[in-house]
């Protein structure tokens, strides 16, 4: 999973790259540091909180490969706000960023801003999480939530023995996406072995009224 967390990130990084590239030179001689000294900041990143390491992580390489291909960045956090999170990107937009990759706090919420940043001309990534109800999403960059689910059921399936096991059933945050598709995933593992008594639901009556149902949407 680390392999993958860190393939994505430099994958992201060269979407980021080749839409500066093709949005900020205005002449062949034009470099990129160039550009941005004339422009201000080129891409703005705004991340969910500094409190996680992943996101310290991922601040970290967006910084080096950014700046070392010679773009302006500015990295700003939301802290579990989406207030906070519209502010950072109206404040990037206002330093005249070409490019904004958003880890979105919610969201729905961050459709907002989205729409702000598309309006202003900019190219907008959706990193990590999707940005809901809005067309102002260019690029959505992710990992295979559905597989991750699968895995993460897959492993409490090799770890069981005999049958009736306790399952315990936690879905994640409505204001994530990734959240319905994690489960989505893991419930396509899971339930035939709900259905055939290897677990036992023990905290959500929800899924108990689901557990014949092979497929969740």
């Amino acid at each position: 999973m680390k392999t993958n967390k860190i393939l994505m990130t430099l994958f992201a990084l060269l979407i980021i790259a080749s839409m500066v590239l093709a949005g900020c030179a205005k002449t062949e001689e034009a470099g990129p540091a160039e550009e941005g000294a004339a422009t201000g900041v080129q891409v703005g990143i705004v991340l969910p909180t500094k409190d996680e390491p992943r996101w310290i992580q991922d601040e970290a390489r967006f910084n080096e490969a950014l700046k070392t291909a010679g773009y302006s960045v500015e990295i700003l956090f939301s802290q579990g706000s989406s207030a906070t999170e519209k502010a950072n990107v109206e404040s990037l937009i206002s330093k005249g960023i070409k490019v904004l990759v958003i880890c979105p706090q919610d969201g729905t919420a961050a459709a907002a801003a989205a729409d702000a940043a598309r309006a202003a001309g900019v190219k907008v990534i959706s990193y990590d999480r999707l940005i809901l109800d809005t067309e102002a999403v260019d690029y959505y960059v992710t990992f295979d939530s559905l597989a991750v689910g699968a895995a993460q059921g897959q492993y409490l399936i090799d770890k069981a023995s005999g049958t009736g096991n306790p399952l315990f059933l936690y879905a994640g945050a409505a204001s994530d996406n990734n959240a319905f598709l994690f489960f989505e995933g893991a419930w396509s593992v899971l339930q035939p072995k709900i259905a055939d008594g290897t677990f036992v639901i023990k905290n959500s009556s929800e899924a108990v009224a689901l557990q014949d149902k092979a497929t969740l949407t």
